[in-house]
C-alpha cells in the first residue's frame, strides 16, 4: 500500500488463528508495522460462503476479503519471493502433522487461545463457534498425515531449515531482509511459532541444539528481540532471550470453548456433514 500513515490509522479486519503459521506471518508484519487490527477467529457468512474457513484472510477498506498470506504480505509492499525459495518455506511447515498425535492436547491448546475482540459478548461467540474450526483442521491435519506417512518415516529436520542457515551467514545480516524485515521473515518465523504452539519436541529440540543452525538461532534471538513484547509469541520460552509467555485465555473463554465442542460432538451427524462440506470447498 502507499500511504503508510492510512495504513496505520485504519483498523484492519483479520480472520484466522494464530495457531496457522500463514496467520502467525500476516500478525507479525501488522504488529511490526503498528498496523491495528481486529482478530476474528471464525469466519464471517460472506467468507464462509467463499473460502470455507481457509486462512488467513483481511478485508481492507471494503467488503471484499483477501487470502493467502504472500498475496496479503506484498499488498502491503513486501517483495515477493521466488519460486524455489517459496517452497522451501513450505518445506520448513512439515513436522506440523504431529500437532494431531495428542487429539487431547490439540484441542486442549485451542482452547487456550485468548480473545483479542474489545466486545465482550463477541468474543464468547467466537469461542463458542470456534470449536468447528479446530475439528476442521484436526480432520485435514490428519488426513495429511495418512498421506505423507511413508515420507516420513525417517524425518531429518535439520535438511528443511538447513539451507535458511546458509542463507544467513552467507549474508552476514541480522534478519533474511538485511536490516529491516521481508516476507521470509515472516513467514519463516510464524511457522516456528506454529511449531512451538504445540510443540513436536524431536523438531523444536532440532532448532534448539543442531550446531549446524547456529545462524538460524542467532536469527530467531533477533526476532525475539523484535517481537518481545508481541502477544502471540509461542517460542517465548523455548529461544534466547526467553520473552513473557503468552497470556492464555481466561477460565470464561475457556468454559465457552469446551461447551461449544461438546455441543458440535453431541450433534456429531451435522457435524461430519459440515467438515465435509468445508473440505470440499477448501482452495
Amino acid at each position: 500500500m502507499s500511504n503508510k500513515s492510512d495504513e496505520k490509522s485504519q483498523i484492519i479486519d483479520l480472520y484466522g488463528n494464530d495457531h496457522s503459521p500463514w496467520v502467525q506471518s500476516v500478525l507479525l508484519y501488522l504488529y511490526d508495522n503498528n498496523i491495528n487490527y481486529n482478530l476474528r477467529t471464525i469466519p464471517t457468512l460472506s467468507l464462509l460462503l467463499k473460502s470455507g474457513v481457509m486462512m488467513p484472510a483481511i478485508r481492507l477498506n471494503s467488503y471484499k476479503w483477501k487470502l493467502d498470506s504472500t498475496e496479503i504480505l506484498q499488498t502491503f509492499g513486501n517483495d515477493s519471493v521466488s519460486s524455489s525459495e517459496k517452497q522451501l518455506i513450505f518445506k520448513t511447515w512439515q513436522g506440523v502433522q504431529h500437532r494431531v498425535d495428542n487429539p487431547f492436547m490439540f484441542f486442549y491448546a485451542f482452547s487456550l487461545c485468548k480473545g483479542f475482540q474489545n466486545n465482550t459478548l463477541f468474543n464468547l461467540y467466537n469461542h463458542a463457534l470456534r470449536p468447528l474450526t479446530s475439528i476442521y483442521f484436526f480432520t485435514l491435519l490428519s488426513i495429511i498425515k495418512i498421506k505423507i506417512r511413508k515420507f516420513t518415516i525417517n524425518e531429518k529436520f535439520l535438511d528443511q531449515y538447513a539451507y535458511w542457515n546458509n542463507k544467513l551467514l552467507t549474508q552476514g545480516t541480522n534478519f533474511f531482509g538485511g536490516n529491516s524485515l521481508n516476507i521470509i521473515d515472516y513467514q519463516l518465523f510464524g511457522i516456528i511459532q506454529c511449531h512451538c504452539s504445540i510443540p513436536y519436541f524431536p523438531l523444536v529440540k532440532t532448532l534448539q541444539e543442531d550446531q549446524e543452525l547456529d545462524c538460524l538461532r542467532k536469527w530467531i534471538s533477533n526476532m525475539h528481540v523484535k517481537f518481545a513484547n508481541y502477544p502471540h509469541l509461542y517460542s517465548a520460552n523455548y529461544f534466547n532471550p526467553k520473552q513473557k509467555i503468552i497470556q492464555k485465555a481466561s477460565f470464561l473463554e475457556k468454559i465457552t470453548y469446551w461447551s461449544g465442542f461438546v455441543t458440535l460432538l453431541l450433534m456429531l451427524p451435522f457435524t461430519i456433514v459440515l467438515i465435509l462440506i468445508l473440505l470440499m470447498r477448501r482452495k
